[in-house]
């Protein structure tokens, strides 16, 4: 049996080298798959963007709303474009270094692969900390429109994004400034996961909040006993989907804790590759929800149809949303949009037929006005 140290099974190398080439190997292929999952994550959040940028420009960019949410998305955008790139970059002199760098003696090529991470480092550590931020604020905005301009509503989930912003400063001044902080070496440490910890905290409060107006919902409607099926997503559906869709970015959100707990499950172990696509793929998904949310409350607003509203017999209805009347005489609506509070309703006749926030598709002979 040939000994695995022998030059014939180590291909003429010495051993010392074949396991540095073995490792070198392990690594590149660990970076390469993160960013091939990554790349595929990006490409997705590029139709994303794409769509959101066409049901922002569709409503005009006259509204300082609509130019905040344009903002928004391209700069969360930007964001996910710069780290994929940083990484796709770093890969690339990682392999250089590793494999290419033949004046380099072999065992000193992983101090300059690792170099070339560490200069990145603080950027993408403060592009991941920006971002954050600006995501949860998209989902507070969400929150506050759903509840209609509530202060009260959002007050904890704003002290949580509050806290979360001065630790993200911390964090970032720890990365950029080399000299001297007073208290420092206590608090730096500890400055991103405490970011992260209350940034999570923050989605799930909003989510939460949202997932108990939807069930306020739900109850009135079968109260109400309003029935009626439409082609296009219900206010219910579409609620139930921002509580399902928050509840899952929380999750993945809360996944990456491995981020910030280092657990060494070594290089062979399937758990390595895992961590590393958790690590990399966070970057993205982190822009992508807050994307998701602005693309679908734009459409519900301009292209979802309402649907149908059957009282058994003329009642009114009152919902947190809308109140319905009957009118057996004139068929209007009086419509005040949900999403932008303040907004001064607006009569309209059935053939105008425009959708503006939740509402729901009245019966023929009624007029709905928004509380």
């Amino acid at each position: 049996m040939v000994s695995t140290s022998s030059p014939a099974a180590t291909g003429g190398l010495s051993r010392r080298h074949a396991l540095l080439l073995e490792s070198y190997g392990r690594t590149i292929m660990q970076d390469v798959l993160s960013v091939i999952f990554e790349g595929l994550l990006f490409s997705a959040y590029g139709v994303f963007f794409i769509v959101a940028l066409y049901s922002i420009i569709r409503r005009g960019l006259k509204s300082p709303r609509n130019i905040i949410m344009l903002i928004v998305v391209v700069s969360l955008f930007g964001v996910a474009l710069t780290q994929w790139v940083v990484d796709v970059f770093s890969v690339f002199k990682e392999i250089q270094y590793l494999l290419m760098a033949t004046d380099i003696p072999l065992h000193h090529r992983r101090k300059l692969a690792d170099e070339v991470f560490e200069n990145f480092f603080p950027l993408q550590d403060t592009l991941f900390d920006i971002s954050l931020i600006i995501a949860d604020a998209v989902l507070i905005w969400r929150t506050w429109a759903i509840y209609q301009g509530r202060i009260a509503a959002i007050v904890a989930p704003c002290f949580l994004l509050l806290s979360a912003f001065v630790f993200a400063l911390i964090d970032m001044t720890c990365f950029l400034d080399y000299g001297p902080l007073p208290g420092g070496d206590q608090i730096c440490p500890q400055a991103s996961v405490t970011m992260w910890a209350l940034s999570v905290g923050t989605n799930v409060a909003c989510t939460l909040l949202v997932g108990f107006k939807a069930w306020q919902h739900r109850k009135m409607m079968k109260q109400l006993n309003i029935g009626g099926k439409s082609h296009r997503m219900s206010t219910e559906h579409i609620m139930s989907l921002l509580v399902d869709s928050g509840f899952i970015y929380s999750l993945l959100l809360l996944g990456q804790v491995i981020c910030y707990i280092y657990v060494d499950p070594g290089p062979d172990s399937p758990w390595w590759y895992i961590s590393e696509i958790f690590k990399e793929t966070g970057q993205q998904i982190i822009g992508i929800y807050p994307t998701l949310i602005i693309v679908i409350v734009n459409f519900k607003r301009t292209l979802w149809d309402e649907y149908p509203v059957t009282p058994a017999n003329s009642a009114a209805l009152n919902s947190s949303k809308w109140m319905i009347h009957v009118n057996r005489d004139v068929e209007q609506s009086t419509f005040d949009s949900g999403s932008e509070v303040g907004s001064q309703p607006r009569t309209i006749s059935r053939p105008e037929r425009k959708d503006f926030g939740f509402q729901p598709r009245h019966a023929s002979n009624t007029s709905v006005t928004e509380c």
